[in-house]
């Protein structure tokens, strides 16, 4: 077991895990993709026992996955979230993604695939859980904000949400002018003082 999550926490990481990998290695529809997700975001929700996880866990699980769509950028989002919930749980996955970035910071080397951000967006959630609703959507803001913004656009254009392009803020910022290698940074600076803003509004 591990020394920092509780049996029923590294059980649901490896069920998202598991989700991730098959759709690395066998490319999953977009339905059963999801479908598949659900599953597992009600299995957090049985194990975790809050009404609220199931819908967080698979927001948050897609929404880190479509913001993996540039070099560097969930890693070092995640990193971030990670290092501001802190405790060792945190401090362990800050530096798992921190071991990452050396190899997917741009120009990248290795990439993280639907696995490593499935896993991420997971267990965010769960970590967050235990400082309620609003903390787990509090460090999740920065995917959030993405996904809610290229959701909206492909609507608004009469197209499918799910199908990839180069719409995002982070490929807007890129066309801005922002370095490919300033991108993560910026990314990781920003979900760490929303969480930390959000953590010092509820505990003044």
């Amino acid at each position: 077991m591990s020394p920092w999550l509780a049996a029923g926490q590294i059980f649901l990481l490896a069920i998202f895990c598991l989700v991730g990998a098959l759709d690395d290695v066998r490319s999953l529809s977009a339905e059963a993709k999801a479908a598949a997700l659900a599953v597992a975001a009600i299995v957090a929700g049985i194990i975790t026992g809050a009404w609220w996880v199931p819908i967080v866990i698979w927001t948050a699980c897609n929404a880190v996955n479509m913001l993996d769509h540039a070099d560097g950028l969930a890693a070092s989002t995640v990193a971030a979230a990670f290092l501001g919930l802190g405790g060792e749980a945190g401090m362990a996955g800050a530096g798992a993604c921190a071991g990452f970035l050396c190899f997917n910071y741009p120009p990248a080397r290795v990439f993280m695939g639907d696995s490593g951000s499935l896993l991420l967006g997971a267990a965010i959630v769960l970590l967050a859980a235990e400082k309620g609703f609003g903390s787990s959507l509090a460090w999740i803001a920065v995917p959030l904000i993405d996904a809610v913004f290229v959701v909206v656009r492909r609507i608004r254009q009469g197209r499918r949400p799910w199908i990839g392009g180069t719409d995002h803020l982070g490929h807007a910022l890129l066309r801005m002018g922002v370095s490919s290698r300033a991108l993560p940074a910026l990314y990781g600076a920003t979900a760490l003082a929303i969480g930390l803003a959000f953590t010092v509004w509820q505990n003044p």
